[in-house]
C-alpha cells in the first residue's frame, strides 16, 4: 500500500485499513465507477482488468468513451464502468466582472476573487461523470500519478461528490500500463493526496492572477506606445516565461557582446618508431595572452632544447555508463542526438505510455527501486533483433543498474516494457533511445588504460641528470588511451571514446624534441543556446519541473520572444529582448529565475506538509494548506508589479529602441482605468454578498440614460455602483446616485487614522462590519445633512446600511433578507444582518455556475433566502418638511385602504383586490392587481405590506416650502419648473404629455431625471413636486421579474411603484416586456386586437 515518504501516522493507518475493509465486504453489490486522466489509457487499463470481456458504449463526449466489463475482486464479482477525462476538468477563472480586460485595473487582479469551474469544452465529460455516479458505489482514480495527476483526480472527485455525497472513494496508484502494474494497482488501493493536490492549485491561482495582472499591463500599455508594431500583439507574462526567456537573452548578450582575444601557446612533438607514432606535448602553462612574454619562453626552448621524460604512469580509465533516464535527461537527448523538439518529445513519450511501451515519461527519479524486477524487462528485448544479443549477455551477467541519487518517491526512471520493433517513425526513434539508454545503464561502464607521460624542456645546458628538476624548465604532458573493454558502449552509440596510440617512454629518458613552435590563436564566444542547454539551465535553477519545461519553451517561441536560427539555436526577438532589458532596467528579478525557483521550493513544501496556514486568505475555508506560500508569492509579485507601474517609461524605452520606433506619449497607466469598473485600482470590498457570500465590491459603469418614451439621451457619465464579484450569477448589486462622482470603502482602521472620517459610526449588527462608504457629488448637489457640494474634494461619509436618512434622500435601494413566506417590509427598520454568512462562506461549487438570482423573481431554491429591494418610501435629496409632505395623498402612518385612501395602480386606475388560490405558502393571501382586464398594466401589490409600498406617483409640497406655487405648478428636483412634452413615438403612449426637468434637453448632460405623467399630475390637484426617477427604474422599463405560477414565493419591489418605476413583467409566460409609460400589448397577428391569439381569434373560426 502506498505511503507518503514523510509517513502516515498509526491512527490514519488504521482508519484507512477499515475504509479498505468496508470496501471489500461491499464488494458483491457493488458498481465502481474507474476514471482516467485520458481515453487511452483508459481503454488499456479497462482491457487488461476486463481480459477481454469489456464492452464499449459512447458517453456524452465522442472523445471519452465508457467501458463496462465484469470484475472478480478479492473472490467476489462486481461491475466496473471505466471512463476517462481530457486532462483538467476544471479551471481557474476570475469572476465575470473581471474577466473584460477594459473592466478593471490589472493591479486589482491581484485580490479578485477566482473559482474553479468547468470550461465549456469539458461540460459533456462533467455530464457523463454525474450520470454514471449516480449509480455507483465508489469512485476508483485512474490519473496519473504526479502533482497534475493528483489535481485531476480530485476535480473529479469534486464532480462526483457534488452529485453523491456518500459515493467512497479511492486511488490507483501505478506507474506503468503493464498487466502485472494494474492488477497490482487495483489490489493496493489507497487515498488522494490532497496536498500534493493543493501545491498544483497553488500553482495554477498563482499563474492565474500573475500572468493576467502583467499580461493586461504589457499589452494594454505596448500597444498604444508602439500602435504600428505592436497593435495586434499579444503580450504575455508568466512566471516560468519571463526566467525562461531571460536564459536565452543573457547568453545572446555574451555571444553579442564577445570581444575575441588572441592568446598564443607553445607545443612539443616527438616522433618515434621510425616515425610511425608521434607523440604530442602540451604546455602545462596553457596559453598566454601576452604575446611578448610567449615569445621570450619559446626562444629560450629554442636555446635549451634538450629535455627529459621526467613521469611516466599508466593507469586503468573508466567512461561511466549513464544514470537512469529521468524526464529531463530524456529532453536533452532527444533535443542533442535525435534533433527533437522538446514538446514534440513529450508528446511521443505521452503516446507509447498510454500504448504500454514505456514506463510513465514524467520523473524526477534516477534510481531504480529495488523491487523492480529488471531481469524481466531486459527478457522483453530479446525479442528485437537490434540487440537481443547484447540484452542475452547481460541477462548472463546479470543487470548491475547505476543508480542517481534522485528520487521523487512516486516513480521509477522511465525504462522500456515491451518490444517496440513494430513503432515507426519518430516514435520508434525515441523507443529506440529510451531502450538503449535503460540496457546501457544496466551494463558495466567501459573500461581501459591511460599512459601520462611529461617532458621536461627548457633546463641549462651540461646540467646532470640528477640535479635536473621541473623548476628549472618548462614542462610538457602528453597523454595516451587504450580500450580494453567497450561493454556499455556497444549498446549505446549516442557517446563515444576514442582511442589514442601513444609511443613508450622511459622515466628519465634524455631527448631532442623533433618540434617545438608556438601557436597563435583567438578566444571564440560561448554558443546560442539549444534547446537541451535550456533545459538544463531551467532545471538547474527550478524554472518549472520535467512536467512543464517543454510548455513554457513553446509559449515563448508561439509569441514570437524568441526562433530558431539554423534551426537549432534559440535567439531572441527584438521584442522579447526589449522586454527583457526593460525590466532589467527597473532592478527588478521579475525575469530572472530567483522569484520562481522560490515558488517550486514552495510548492515542494507544500507536498510534503511543510507549509502550514498563518493568516487568513481568500480561499481559507477551501484550501488551508498553501495559504502561506499565496500570500508570500503574491505579496512578492505585487510589489513588483507596483514597481512596474511606476518605472513603466523604462519598459516603454527599452521596447522602442530594439524596434527602432518612436516612443508615444501616453497617460500615466492609473489613468488609463479611472473610468473603468475598478477606477481605484484597488479592490475595495464593502461587505458579503447576502446572497452567495461573495464580497460585494465597488465598480463603475457608464451609464447611457435615456427617455425610452421619446428616446432623447439625457445624460451620458460614469454610474457608480456596489455589485457582487460573482456575476453575473449573482445579480446582487447596490446603485449609488447618478450625481456621485467619486467613491470609495473606508476601512475601521482609516477611521480611526482620521478622526474627520469617523463622524458617521455602523451599527454593532452592521453587515459592513465598520466599513464606511466617501462619496463625492457633482458640483451644487444638496447633500442630506442641508450642506452644499461645492468643493470638489469635500467628501460625503456614510454608511449605506445604517444611514437611514441618505438612503431615503437620495432613493438608494439595499437588497434584504425575505423569509420564504412571502416579501418582508423594510419599512422603519434596517436590513438582517449578514455578518454571520460572511464569516462562514459556503464552499463554491467548484464546477457548475451558481444560480441565477433574479431578485424579483420567485425563489426555488431553499438553500438561499430570497432577496427583497427595500420598500422604504424615497425622500428629495433637499429637506422638506415632515409637516408638509404627503405620499401619493395617504398619510403615512394609516395603513388601512378605504374610500378615502384608494389604491391606484401605474395607470392611474383603481386596482383590484384578488385572492391567491393556487396551492402554495402564499394561499389566502391577498394582492392588488390592475383594474384593467386588458393586462396592459403589470401592477402587482400585496395588501399587507408595509406603508412605504404603497403606490404613488408624487408627493405634495405646501406653498410654503419654496418649491412650489399655490396653483400647483410642477416643480422638478433642480427647484426648477418642470416643461411639459408629448410623447411622438409609435407606442401605446403616442400623445400623451409628460413632464421632464428643462434642463434635460436632449444630449445634455446636465439637469435632473425628473419624469411624470401629466395625466396623473392632473388627477391629483395637490401635487407640487415630483420624486426623482428611481435607480434601476431605467426610464419607465420594467425590471425582468414579477409573478409566476409556480413559485413557493413571491417578492416585489416597494419604493412607491408608480407610472416611473413599473411593476416587474410576468416570467415564463412569453410576455414582452414594457417599454414606455404604458408598454406594448401582445395582439392577435389576423385582428389585431388583444386578449387573444391567432389560433383562437374568432375571426379564424
Amino acid at each position: 500500500m502506498f505511503v507518503h515518504s514523510c509517513g502516515v501516522c498509526r491512527w490514519h493507518m488504521v482508519n484507512l485499513r477499515i475504509i479498505v475493509h468496508g470496501f471489500r465486504r461491499s464488494l458483491a453489490s457493488m458498481r465502481v465507477l474507474n476514471v482516467a486522466e485520458k481515453n487511452e489509457a483508459a481503454k488499456n487499463i479497462a482491457v487488461i482488468l476486463g481480459r477481454g470481456r469489456a464492452t464499449r458504449r459512447e458517453g456524452l463526449s465522442k472523445f471519452n468513451k465508457i467501458y463496462e466489463f465484469p470484475m472478480t475482486l478479492n473472490g467476489t464479482n462486481c461491475s466496473f464502468i471505466m471512463t476517462s477525462v481530457s486532462g483538467h476538468l476544471l479551471n481557474y477563472e476570475f469572476s465575470q466582472c473581471f474577466r473584460s480586460w477594459e473592466s478593471c485595473n490589472p493591479l486589482t487582479l491581484f485580490d479578485a476573487p477566482v473559482e474553479k469551474k468547468v470550461t465549456l469544452e469539458f461540460e459533456p465529460i462533467r455530464k457523463t461523470l454525474e450520470r454514471e455516479v449516480r449509480s455507483c458505489t465508489h469512485l476508483l482514480i485512474w490519473t496519473d500519478c504526479d502533482r497534475e495527476g493528483e489535481n485531476i483526480g480530485m476535480e473529479v472527485v469534486d464532480v462526483c461528490r457534488r452529485v453523491k455525497a456518500s459515493i467512497q472513494i479511492f486511488r490507483a496508484r501505478f506507474s506503468e500500463i503493464t498487466p502485472s502494474a494494474i492488477n497490482r494497482a487495483v489490489n493496493n488501493l489507497t487515498t488522494i493526496d490532497e496536498r500534493v493536490s493543493q501545491a498544483v492549485d497553488a500553482r495554477q491561482e498563482l499563474d492565474l492572477r500573475i500572468g493576467a495582472a502583467f499580461t493586461r499591463f504589457q499589452t494594454l500599455r505596448l500597444r498604444r506606445v508602439f500602435p504600428r508594431a505592436l497593435a495586434d500583439q499579444l503580450i504575455s507574462y508568466g512566471s516560468c516565461q519571463f526566467p525562461t526567456l531571460g536564459f536565452i537573452v543573457e547568453r545572446f548578450r555574451e555571444v553579442e557582446n564577445f570581444v575575441p582575444e588572441p592568446f598564443w601557446k607553445i607545443s612539443v612533438e616527438v616522433i618515434r618508431e621510425n616515425g610511425e607514432a608521434c607523440a604530442v606535448f602540451q604546455w602545462k602553462r596553457g596559453r598566454l595572452f601576452d604575446m611578448a612574454c610567449c615569445t621570450a619562453y619559446y626562444e629560450h626552448l629554442l636555446e635549451n632544447s634538450m629535455g627529459r621524460i621526467i613521469h611516466v604512469q599508466q593507469k586503468p580509465k573508466s567512461k561511466w555508463r549513464p544514470l537512469p533516464m529521468d524526464t529531463v535527461e530524456m529532453e536533452k537527448l532527444a533535443s542533442r542526438k535525435l534533433r527533437l523538439g522538446v514538446k514534440e518529445t513529450m508528446h511521443l513519450a505521452e503516446s507509447l505510455y498510454t500504448k504500454g511501451y514505456i514506463s510513465y515519461p514524467r520523473t524526477e527519479t534516477n534510481s531504480f527501486p529495488p523491487d523492480l524486477k529488471l531481469r524481466s524487462l531486459v527478457e522483453t528485448q530479446l525479442q528485437d533483433s537490434r540487440w537481443s544479443d547484447f540484452a542475452q549477455r547481460l541477462l548472463s551477467n546479470g543487470p548491475r543498474p547505476r543508480n542517481g541519487k534522485k528520487s521523487d518517491h512516486a516513480h521509477p526512471p522511465i525504462h522500456p516494457l515491451k518490444a517496440g520493433n513494430t513503432l515507426q517513425g519518430n516514435e520508434a526513434r525515441l523507443y529506440e533511445l529510451i531502450t538503449r539508454h535503460f540496457l546501457a545503464c544496466l551494463s558495466e561502464d567501459a573500461k581501459g588504460a591511460e599512459t601520462t607521460a611529461r617532458f621536461l624542456l627548457g633546463a641549462a645546458d651540461n646540467i646532470s641528470a640528477s640535479h635536473l628538476s621541473s623548476d628549472e624548465g618548462e614542462v610538457f604532458e602528453a597523454k595516451g588511451l587504450v580500450i580494453h573493454q567497450r561493454n556499455y558502449l556497444e549498446i549505446y552509440p549516442y557517446e563515444s571514446w576514442s582511442e589514442k596510440y601513444m609511443p613508450v617512454f622511459q622515466l628519465g629518458e634524455i631527448l631532442k624534441p623533433d618540434k617545438i613552435e608556438m601557436i597563435e590563436g583567438r578566444t571564440t564566444a560561448p554558443s546560442l543556446l539549444t534547446e537541451a542547454d535550456l533545459i538544463a539551465l531551467m532545471d538547474k535553477y527550478g524554472i518549472g519541473t520535467d512536467a512543464t519545461h517543454a510548455e513554457h519553451i513553446e509559449t515563448i517561441k508561439k509569441r514570437l520572444y524568441v526562433g530558431l536560427q539554423d534551426s537549432k539555436f534559440l535567439v531572441p526577438s527584438q521584442l522579447g529582448m526589449g522586454l527583457v532589458e526593460g525590466y532589467d532596467s527597473m532592478d527588478l528579478a521579475v525575469a530572472k529565475p530567483s522569484l520562481r525557483a522560490e515558488l517550486e521550493i514552495d510548492l515542494k513544501a507544500i507536498c510534503e506538509g511543510r507549509k502550514t496556514k498563518e493568516g487568513t486568505f481568500l480561499h481559507s475555508f477551501l484550501y488551508p494548506a498553501f495559504l502561506e506560500v499565496l500570500q508570500s508569492q503574491l505579496s512578492k509579485y505585487k510589489s513588483a508589479f507596483e514597481m512596474v507601474v511606476r518605472k513603466a517609461r523604462k519598459l516603454d524605452i527599452a521596447i522602442g529602441k530594439h524596434l527602432s520606433q518612436d516612443v508615444e506619449n501616453i497617460p500615466d497607466f492609473t489613468e488609463d482605468f479611472s473610468h473603468r469598473g475598478l477606477g481605484a485600482g484597488s479592490y475595495q470590498k464593502l461587505l458579503c454578498c447576502p446572497s452567495c457570500g461573495k464580497d460585494v465590491i465597488i465598480r463603475q459603469k457608464s451609464s447611457q440614460d435615456s427617455n425610452t418614451t421619446t428616446g432623447s439621451t439625457l445624460s451620458n457619465r460614469m454610474r457608480w455602483f456596489f455589485s457582487c464579484s460573482g456575476f453575473p450569477d449573482c445579480k446582487y448589486a447596490i446603485w449609488l446616485p447618478d450625481s456621485v462622482t467619486a467613491s470609495r470603502v473606508i476601512e475601521p482602521s482609516e477611521q480611526g487614522a482620521s478622526t474627520s472620517l469617523s463622524a458617521v459610526s455602523c451599527k454593532p449588527d452592521c453587515p459592513t462590519e465598520g466599513k464606511l462608504v466617501a462619496l463625492k457629488f457633482r458640483l451644487g448637489t444638496i447633500l442630506p445633512n442641508g450642506y452644499m457640494q461645492e468643493d470638489p474634494d469635500m467628501e460625503y461619509v456614510t454608511c449605506l446600511f445604517c444611514d437611514e436618512e441618505f438612503r431615503m434622500a437620495f432613493g438608494v435601494r439595499i437588497a434584504t433578507f425575505v423569509d420564504g413566506s412571502g416579501p418582508s417590509s423594510t419599512a422603519g427598520r434596517q436590513p438582517r444582518s449578514v455578518s454571520q454568512r460572511c464569516s462562514a462562506p459556503r464552499q463554491p461549487n467548484p464546477f457548475q455556475q451558481s444560480q441565477n438570482r433574479n431578485f424579483s423573481t420567485f425563489a426555488t431554491s431553499t438553500q438561499h433566502p430570497n432577496i427583497l429591494v427595500s420598500q422604504q418610501p424615497p425622500r428629495p435629496f433637499f429637506n422638506v418638511p415632515s409637516s408638509s409632505t404627503s405620499f401619493g395623498g395617504v398619510n403615512s402612518s394609516s395603513r388601512e385602504n378605504d374610500d378615502s385612501n384608494p389604491i391606484v395602480c401605474s395607470c392611474g386606475i383603481p386596482a383590484r383586490l384578488l385572492t391567491v388560490r393556487k396551492d402554495g405558502p402564499n394561499q389566502g393571501k391577498k394582492f392588488y392587481k390592475c383594474g384593467d382586464t386588458s393586462d396592459v398594466c403589470k401592477f402587482f401589490l400585496w395588501q399587507d405590506s408595509s406603508p412605504g409600498s404603497f403606490t404613488s406617483n408624487a408627493i405634495t409640497v405646501s406653498a410654503d416650502s419654496g418649491l412650489g406655487s399655490n396653483s400647483g405648478e410642477v416643480v422638478c428636483t433642480c427647484g426648477l419648473p418642470a416643461v411639459r412634452r408629448t410623447v411622438n413615438q409609435a407606442t401605446s403612449n403616442r400623445g400623451r404629455q409628460f413632464y421632464v426637468c428643462p434642463n434635460s434637453a436632449p444630449g445634455s448632460s446636465d439637469g435632473c431625471r425628473f419624469f411624470q405623467w401629466a395625466d396623473n399630475t392632473a388627477s391629483n390637484s395637490s401635487i407640487g413636486a415630483s420624486f426623482p426617477r428611481q435607480r434601476g427604474s431605467r426610464g419607465g422599463r420594467s425590471f425582468r421579474g414579477g409573478f409566476q405560477s409556480n413559485s413557493s414565493s413571491i417578492t416585489a419591489f416597494g419604493d412607491g411603484i408608480g407610472v416611473d418605476w413599473p411593476p416587474p413583467n410576468p416570467v415564463g409566460r412569453g410576455g414582452s416586456r414594457s417599454r414606455g409609460g404604458g408598454g406594448s400589448v401582445r395582439k392577435c397577428s389576423i385582428c389585431q386586437l388583444p386578449g387573444h391569439t391567432r389560433n383562437r381569434c374568432p375571426s379564424a373560426l
